[in-house]
Order: C-alpha cells, then sequence, then structure tokens
C-alpha cells in the first residue's frame, strides 16, 4: 500500500511540475500569457505604429525624447516607473501635459514573478495613484518590468481590468555596449509594420545623445514610408 501511495503522489507531484513548466514556457512568449491576452500588437492594414519608451521618466533620456518628440509632431507612451514618478514629478507631469499616454511599469520594477498577488497588486495601484495625480485618471494599460508575466500577474491584472501590453518588437542593439544610435534605428526600421508597438528605453541616462539619435532617424524614416505614429489607445479606438 505504501509503494501504491509514493508511486500515486510521485506522479501527482511530477505532473504538477510538467504542468507549472508548461505554463512558464506558454507564458515567456509576448503573444500568450495564462488568464489574459496581452496585447503584442495591432491587426491592422493601416500604417500605424506605437513607440513606447519603459522605465521613466530620467532627468537625461526624457527631457530631450520630449523635445524630439515636439518637435516631429509625435504622440508615444510612456510607461512609467512609480519610484521613478517620485524622483522627477516634474518631467512625468510634462510627458502627461505634452499629451502623452502613461502607462503603468510597476513602482519598484521587481520582477513580479513568485511573488504574491498582493504585493503585485501594491506595486500596480502604487503607480496608478502616482500618474493619476500627474492628472491621467484612466491607467488601464499595464507593461510588466522585463516583461516576465508568470502565473499570478496576469490573473491580478485581470481582476483590475487592465490590459497587459507586451510588444511587438524590442531591438537588441538597444542592450549591446557600446550604444550605437544606427544599429537600434535599422533594426527598428527594418521590422516595422502596420500595428507593430516598438519597446524603447527612456528610463536611463547614459548615451542619452545616441538614444535621441536613434529616435530621430526611426521617426524621419518611417514618415518618409508613410507611417503614422499613434498612442496605444489611439491605435486601438481606429480599430473600433
Amino acid at each position: 500500500m505504501k509503494k501504491v501511495l509514493f508511486f500515486i503522489s510521485g506522479f501527482l507531484f511530477a505532473l504538477i511540475l510538467g504542468a507549472l513548466a508548461g505554463a512558464y514556457w506558454y507564458s515567456r512568449s509576448w503573444e500568450h500569457s495564462l488568464f489574459i491576452k496581452p496585447l503584442n500588437y495591432f491587426p491592422t492594414s493601416k500604417k500605424q505604429i506605437a513607440l513606447t519608451f519603459d522605465d521613466g521618466p530620467s532627468t537625461s533620456r526624457t527631457p530631450k525624447l520630449l523635445a524630439l518628440l515636439r518637435k516631429h509632431n509625435v504622440k508615444a507612451t510612456f510607461f512609467l516607473l512609480g519610484k521613478n514618478i517620485e524622483k522627477h514629478p516634474e518631467i512625468a507631469k510634462q510627458i502627461f501635459q505634452e499629451g502623452h499616454l502613461l502607462g503603468n511599469h510597476a513602482y519598484s520594477h521587481k520582477r513580479l514573478v513568485f511573488v504574491s498577488p498582493d504585493f503585485i497588486r501594491a506595486e500596480i495601484e502604487k503607480t496608478d495613484s502616482l500618474i493619476q495625480a500627474l492628472g491621467q485618471k484612466e491607467v488601464r494599460y499595464f507593461r510588466p518590468p522585463f516583461t516576465a508575466k508568470f502565473i499570478f500577474l496576469p490573473w491580478v491584472l485581470k481582476q483590475m481590468d487592465k490590459t497587459l501590453v507586451t510588444g511587438t518588437y524590442d531591438p537588441p542593439a538597444e542592450y549591446n555596449l557600446p550604444y550605437i544610435a544606427d544599429s537600434i534605428s535599422t533594426q527598428v526600421i527594418d521590422h516595422a509594420a502596420p500595428g507593430y508597438i516598438v519597446y524603447l528605453h527612456d528610463g536611463k541616462n547614459a548615451d542619452s545623445d545616441a538614444f535621441i539619435q536613434a529616435v530621430d532617424s526611426i521617426i524621419v524614416q518611417l514618415k518618409s514610408e508613410n507611417f503614422e505614429f499613434l498612442r496605444l489607445d489611439e491605435i486601438e479606438n481606429s480599430e473600433k
């Protein structure tokens, strides 16, 4: 009898581990998560594209980026960290006042995997409150730090009626050192297509001039190809 129970318990344990491993690998894709469908691109034939910027605001990149977007009359979506809103409230306020969409990127930028639902909810709610204090009353879009979204996070987002945003293209060259603007812009331009959500970062202070050069090249080239740059909510609403 003990052998039978041992076999059954071992089988159940292996089954649970297998299910968790399968769920983890399923959730790694930007196209999938448990409980909720991520927004990773817009199924449209219109030449619309969304520039999204993570981890800000920063004192070096964000003001220069805002000036560039103003120059080109481009609106974007900024996924802000709560802790950086607290550090630089005047820059965060400027992002909103200049007509860009504010998204939630959590408070601390901790990986929201293998933490409790209460911890996840607190990270989101604290940042929501900081964004709302800037003037944007609805904070619907959430992008997870590191785009990590295993098990509890999508469940919490579903309960909170949030849109889980991943993205379509994240240029690998943005993570290389040295930071080479032409490599980043070329990768984004070569992969651009209607409905794509491009993943960039303004929340760093290093290489700000090269970062601005890359974004400038992306905008100029894609505009010459008749792409229109819109906030996430503008593209989503244009499809309704």
